[in-house]
């Protein structure tokens, strides 16, 4: 089976402040409803950012975790979802980019992994650049409390400072993505390929 045919049929629930949203359900041993973001982070450059997490409702909040450790261990599926909301989001935005990394160290991995085994399928719809900046993003360690079988345990997990992206980095290089090259690269952009 093709990567993105694993892909979970999605909504498109529209554009709020600029901000692109679709929402899936994971399906395993609970439905975990999914929700992807696509924002705008440099207008001048049509750069989009895009992010996702579960849905969660807390008395009488709701909100998108994008730490949350319970999942269905459908990485594959919810990934394909994720470059499937992507193209949808090129099909009104041909010219623009989109930025993609993980918030955390272990799922920028995790991506990139992702990314590198499928490379063949998303080269076919997408151009994909590894970006390589000045200075390394700052690391911060959280503590985290997740439950497991019923009981809680704390974990320690090491998170991009988001903060510091939007203090102007400056970007050593962007170069077409190379799955050997993979470990150096900070970010990934993905831009529709022309042809299509």
């Amino acid at each position: 089976m093709d990567f993105l045919d694993k892909a979970y049929s999605y909504n498109f629930e529209g554009i709020r402040n600029e901000v692109y949203q679709f929402r899936f359900i994971s399906t395993g041993l609970q439905e975990i409803t999914k929700i992807v973001s696509i924002s705008p982070i440099n207008k001048n450059l049509n750069w989009y950012s895009v992010g996702f997490g579960n849905l969660e409702k807390n008395e009488n909040t709701i909100s998108v975790n994008d730490l949350a450790e319970i999942n269905n261990n459908d990485y594959d599926e919810v990934l394909a979802t994720v470059f499937m909301c992507i193209l949808h989001f090129f099909i009104s935005n041909p010219d623009y980019t989109i930025l993609f990394f993980g918030n955390t160290l272990h799922k920028h991995r995790l991506y990139k992994q992702k990314i590198s085994s499928n490379l063949i399928i998303l080269n076919q719809y997408l151009e994909i650049s590894g970006g390589i900046t000045e200075e390394q993003v700052t690391i911060i360690e959280k503590s985290q409390t997740i439950t497991r079988k019923g009981k809680q345990h704390q974990r320690i997990i090491r998170e991009k400072d988001l903060t510091a992206l939007s203090n102007s980095i400056e970007i050593k290089r962007i170069e077409k993505y190379n799955a050997a090259k993979t470990a150096d690269y900070q970010f990934v952009l993905f831009k529709l390929k022309k042809e299509l």
